[in-house]
């Protein structure tokens, strides 16, 4: 049996990102939900160093409960990475779903867009809105402000070397329709050849949402063959 860590992504909770996921891997795998600080039922408040500070909060959960894989979806998978980067000794292995290393510099218009967007999203769309307000409660609001602004103008990148010492089992599965989600699985596999990509045929960024079944089917073979 594995032990499998989730970490979703941006404003989501880990048993609504990955629903699909549960009924499938919760069988053979003991399956550990977390919400990062700031988001859903997690009783930690988001810091304004939100990255640093959620990063330290997983490490502290997973030292707490146990080796692991950890699951990450977009916000999730840049944790993870860092969490295998850091502490390897405490990750079994590592699945990474709508990642990039880094930011390519043609998409930081549209970042800095979108956080304008997303700041004001009671004025732009007030369903959004109400639906994070019913999902994390009174704190919504301050938790997007510090996510969006780390996420926008501090991505937690990740450097070649790092990539190239990166010891853990890594799977990253990205979408085919972004295509910079493309490159970014191809570079990563550029840098390191130990890595495993997949492209998911008629996926997004949310390639474990939009594909649930291919999804599964990869991250139960990457578990069984990383396990033995």
């Amino acid at each position: 049996m594995g032990r499998l860590y989730f970490l979703h992504g941006f404003m989501g909770t880990s048993g609504s990102h990955f629903s699909s996921q549960i009924s499938s891997l919760e069988e053979n795998n003991e399956l550990i939900l977390l919400d990062l600080p700031g988001h859903g039922n997690s009783e930690e408040m988001a810091m304004d160093d939100y990255f640093e500070n959620a990063l330290q909060w997983v490490i502290s959960q997973i030292k707490q409960r146990g080796q692991g894989y950890i699951v990450g979806l977009s916000l999730g998978a840049s944790l993870a990475v860092h969490i295998a980067k850091r502490e390897p000794s405490l990750v079994k292995g590592i699945i990474l779903t709508g990642y990039s290393p880094f930011i390519p510099d043609e998409l930081k218009d549209i970042m800095e867009n979108q956080y304008d967007y997303f700041l004001n999203i009671e004025e732009n769309d007030i369903n959004i809105a109400n639906h994070f307000k019913n999902v994390h409660g009174e704190k919504w609001f301050d938790t997007l402000k510090k996510v969006l602004y780390t996420m926008t103008f501090n991505y937690p990148s990740i450097t070649d070397k790092d990539l190239e010492n990166l010891i853990v089992p890594t799977l990253v599965l990205n979408g085919s329709k972004d295509f910079h989600e493309v490159e970014a699985a191809t570079y990563i596999k550029g840098k390191n050849k130990e890595i495993e990509i997949g492209l998911i045929p008629n996926a997004g960024h949310t390639a474990n949402i939009d594909q649930p079944d291919v999804y599964n089917l990869l991250v139960k073979e990457f578990i069984n063959i990383t396990m033995n």
